[in-house]
């Protein structure tokens, strides 16, 4: 038995590494790609056709593994990612390389909440930290390795390989998982709620595409307002009928359950803050710093060092901890690292940037195993699946509406200045991510472009800030004991 766990393990930290690598993988190969398959109007839609389609999949992996079992769900997903990921690395053309890559992020949305429930399965509470820390210490070296692995790949290899060199790792998760993971399905009579999956389907799917092209131009389009209001009427819909299903994708009052609500509630809101951290913080150190982009990839190094060994650390210790304590405590580090950001200067010195990320990174570290652990210990085994995957979605979502939101702030301040400031009436804002060319403006242009990027990152790193706070409350609503497990958990 416990051979059979740590084979098990094994196989499922490789699936939740090869899925988890892969945002960062490719964003260095995206420059090259985008020229060799002539398709730069594209390229956003390699990263969004990956992130929405994991995010809309996600719950309904869950349910269904409640349902019919983890082992069939999980080959199913890596099947998928390992053909997708194939097929990625053949594609000829952008618009083949984006439907392929829509199938990977189908595969991930049932390989990474999977994996997580099957670890859930398999060990107590009191060891649930230790793994769990693991599991979420994979996500903090896939931060650091990708874009190591993937510049490696480009300059020595192809872009191709990006994709290509997931399928020999993936076949061995895979082939470990069929060999040594055994279950037990009980029969049941229960069916997937189909109506229920395809409203929350075409509902999410709509919200999401709304909210990531609105991110990428902050104009309300005509196919952005159809989107909004699509998924207006979807979700609804959707909610509408979950009261009435007799086996609901999305149990209302499960979700609404006080530990369940706060953990992700909390989830939700940190999901702000690292997007926050992932997406600007290279455009503090690129536009406002001078920094290359190498040099913009190290300054978010911190966080993910941090959180690797924080949630090692911390998931040995996480069997006698406090949940609130936990909780509170990352919460409050998130909030202490954005508020340093938000004093940043173009003068500041590069070591603010770097103690603010390791800050924020060693409270991820410290909550996100715990949370997970928490919220699977209070649901029974048939919830497991469907209580895991709603908190990666609500990650996920998080994020995306972080991005959106942040960005509208941003562009609102900078481009408006751009275009309001005599000083700056020559400049573009590109000029200013490329440190060769802002060397060629002219000082005051310079000093004052940085000064106004400035000004709008310090608005996103105060909206990260008011996120941090609303977790940090949140996280009050947890309970000071470690909770019971459910009786049949």
């Amino acid at each position: 038995m416990e051979q059979m766990r740590k084979n098990v393990t094994v196989a499922l930290l490789l699936a939740t590494f090869l899925a988890a690598i892969e945002g960062t993988v490719v964003s260095v190969a995206t420059p090259v790609i985008a020229s060799e398959l002539n398709g730069a109007a594209l390229v956003s839609w390699v990263f969004a056709a990956f992130l929405l389609f994991t995010a809309v999949s996600t719950p309904i992996y869950g349910k269904v593994a409640d349902l019919f079992g983890r082992k069939r769900v999980l080959l199913f997903g890596i099947g998928l990612f390992t053909l997708a990921s194939l097929l990625c690395g053949l594609a000829t053309s952008m618009e083949q390389l984006i439907v392929f890559r829509a199938l990977q992020g189908l595969g991930a949305g049932a390989v990474l909440p999977i994996s997580m429930t099957i670890i859930g399965d398999m060990y107590k509470y009191e060891e649930r930290g230790k793994i769990q820390g693991i599991l979420s210490a994979v996500w903090g070296v896939s931060g650091v390795l990708g874009p190591v692995i993937g510049g490696f790949l480009v300059e020595t290899l192809s872009w191709r390989y990006v994709f290509l060199l997931n399928v020999p790792f993936a076949l061995l998760s895979f082939i470990m998982i069929v060999t040594f993971y055994k279950e037990t399905v009980a029969e049941t009579t229960e069916r997937i709620d189909i109506k229920g999956a395809l409203l929350f389907a075409g509902g999410t799917t709509a919200f999401l595409y709304a909210l990531i092209t609105f991110s990428e131009t902050n104009i309300l389009t005509l196919p952005v307002v159809v989107s909004a209001v699509l998924s207006l009427i979807l979700l609804v819909s959707f909610f509408m009928s979950e009261r009435r299903a007799k086996t609901p994708l999305l149990p209302l009052e499960l979700l609404k359950q006080p530990i369940i609500a706060s953990i992700n509630g909390a989830v939700f809101f940190a999901a702000w803050v690292l997007v926050s951290m992932s997406a600007y913080i290279p455009i503090w150190a690129q536009a406002v710093l001078g920094k290359s982009a190498t040099e913009a990839g190290f300054m978010l190094m911190p966080l993910s060092v941090a959180w690797t060994f924080t949630s090692i650390i911390g998931g040995r210790t996480l069997g006698a901890a406090s949940p609130r304590r936990r909780a509170v405590f990352g919460m409050g580090l998130l909030l202490v690292g954005t508020v340093i950001l938000t004093l940043m200067t173009p003068s500041s010195s590069d070591v603010w940037v770097y103690l603010a990320v390791a800050i924020i990174g060693v409270g991820f570290g410290l909550s996100q195993p715990m949370f997970i652990v928490v919220l699977q210990t209070v649901v029974s085994y048939r919830e497991r699946g469907t209580a895991t995957a709603a908190n990666s979605f609500l990650s996920t979502v998080g994020q995306t509406l972080g991005v959106a939101v942040f960005g509208a702030m941003f562009n609102f301040i900078v481009l408006s200045g751009f275009r309001n400031d005599e000083t700056l009436s020559g400049a573009s804002l590109e000029s200013f991510f490329n440190r060769a060319a802002s060397a060629t403006l002219d000082e005051s242009v310079r000093l004052q472009g940085e000064q106004l990027i400035a000004s709008g990152l310090n608005s996103v790193f105060v909206g990260a800030a008011l996120a941090a706070f609303i977790a940090l409350l949140i996280a009050l609503r947890l309970p000071a004991r470690p909770p019971e497990p459910s009786r049949d958990a």
